[in-house]
């Protein structure tokens, strides 16, 4: 089956909206207006011969870093592959463009922008979860957990944390596990119940 792919420059009519799909997949959807300017040739001027309007869909980290960087008026190159969908609501009927972006930037031939790696893209870049220290230390975890046990400062140097226990944040520095008394137990039971 036969793709087509488009790259369409212009204006972002309205800031980025933010949506989930029902696999809590995040995506950004906004609309560029494409202005088509053509020399008349009876005066020698570039005159405007009208304006595109294209619905511009973005998946995942794409989207979420979109949802953040663009806002209204700016413009944008957008490369993507185009979907043409025929609608029918009630006695109305119409033909919108959409494109499903795989790259999106500012037009750089318009102003200056700045580019800034983030680690994980984040919706909300004013959290402080977002900061670039806390999500080095939050990867650094990730890699420990996959690799399986967790080092425990507080246990003294070289314990581990059981894993079974890790969510409990429990440690043994023999590297055993810990038997918990049946108090305990029900005291830990009602916290997380109180927490759902």
């Amino acid at each position: 089956m036969n793709e087509t792919y488009v790259t369409v420059s212009g204006n972002v009519v309205g800031d980025p909206i933010v949506r989930t799909t029902r696999a809590n997949v995040p995506f950004v959807t906004f609309r560029v207006a494409s202005n088509v300017r053509r020399v008349d040739f009876k005066t020698g001027d570039y005159v405007d011969s009208g304006t595109n309007f294209v619905n511009v869909t973005a998946f995942r980290a794409l989207g979420v870093n979109l949802s953040n960087s663009l806002k209204k008026g700016e413009p944008v190159i957008v490369y993507g592959r185009m979907r043409i969908n025929q609608w029918v609501n009630g006695e109305r009927s119409g033909t919108t463009v959409e494109i499903d972006a795989y790259n999106v930037g500012h037009d750089l031939s318009w102003g200056q922008t700045t580019f800034r790696k983030v680690a994980r893209p984040q919706l909300n870049q004013n959290d402080r979860m977002a900061d670039p220290e806390v999500q080095d230390a939050a990867d650094q975890l990730d890699r420990e957990a996959a690799m399986g046990d967790v080092e425990c400062p507080e246990a003294g140097e070289g314990a581990l944390m059981n894993p079974d226990l890790a969510a409990e944040g429990i440690a043994d520095p023999a590297g055993g596990s810990i038997e918990l008394d049946s108090a305990a137990s029900e005291v830990n039971e009602t916290m997380d119940a109180g927490r759902r």
